[in-house]
């Protein structure tokens, strides 16, 4: 098993030696209807330090870690669009899990339970095993995870995973609360709770646009292979939709580039 975790910010190297630096693990991206690991999104270095370069899609399947290092294969339908059409995947209805809020139950019963943080995967099929989530406001040091399992989810609506309500009930592990007894787990109830309290203060608005305070979109314009375009730096998305937020900064790109 392996999760998404490992691989954020670690280094890409590719090429016939397998020691030419391509750029660092961005994200992972996810099949929009079982959920099953796809791939890497590997950000490039700026060209000349000033221009963003289009970042790079790379398939689960395509690479080995070695010394802690992620070495793509040479084979050209390893990235990309000819990746794409191996894997058969519409890139615009792909997803990227990390940063997607997490609904237990539906209507007034519903349960915000956080974000998640990471995806468990097996390494070999790519099939997704476990969400890992963790609250939106409160401190993962202090409350640890909640490892949901993929049988739980119902339904990705609105850029946001649906779970059965019983996933609300899993108990987290990993934080200071579980670590330190009762007394320390009765705090961060009380801190779940106000945390809670300040998401149902921000009103619906922010609801709508699928924010929460302190989350940042970065802006950049992607394009993968010959045709495909996506934003790849927004979390907990679709990949089709955040295409329009990004063209005022491909149009700048695109003049400085001449």
């Amino acid at each position: 098993m392996r999760s998404t975790r490992e691989f954020t910010g670690v280094r890409v190297l590719g090429g016939r030696n397998g020691t030419r630096r391509i750029g660092k693990v961005l994200r992972a991206v996810f099949h929009p209807d079982d959920y099953r690991l796809v791939g890497y999104l590997i950000a490039r270095p700026d060209l000349l330090f000033m221009f963003k370069r289009p970042d790079r899609f790379l398939a689960y399947d395509a690479f080995r870690v070695v010394d802690g290092r992620v070495v793509a294969t040479i084979d050209h339908d390893s990235w990309d669009s000819a990746a794409c059409r191996r894997l058969g995947l519409d890139w615009d209805a792909c997803l990227i899990l990390e940063g997607m809020p997490v609904l237990a139950g539906e209507g007034e019963a519903v349960t915000a339970m956080g974000r998640v943080s990471a995806v468990d995967y097996d390494e070999r099929t790519g099939k997704t095993l476990a969400l890992e989530v963790v609250d939106s406001v409160a401190s993962r040091a202090l409350l640890g995870v909640s490892r949901i399992p993929i049988e739980l989810i119902e339904d990705c609506r609105d850029a946001q995973l649906i779970v059965r309500e019983e996933a609300a009930s899993i108990a987290t592990e990993g934080g200071l609360a579980a670590k330190a007894g009762e007394g320390v787990a009765v705090a961060g109830d009380a801190l779940v709770k106000g945390a809670t309290k300040v998401r149902a203060a921000a009103g619906e608005a922010s609801k709508k646009v699928g924010k929460t305070a302190g989350e940042a979109l970065d802006v950049g314009s992607k394009a993968l292979g010959k045709g495909i375009g996506v934003g790849s730096r927004a979390v907990g998305k679709q990949m089709k939709r955040t295409k329009g937020m990004f063209k005022a900064f491909r149009d700048e790109y695109r003049k400085a580039s001449k």
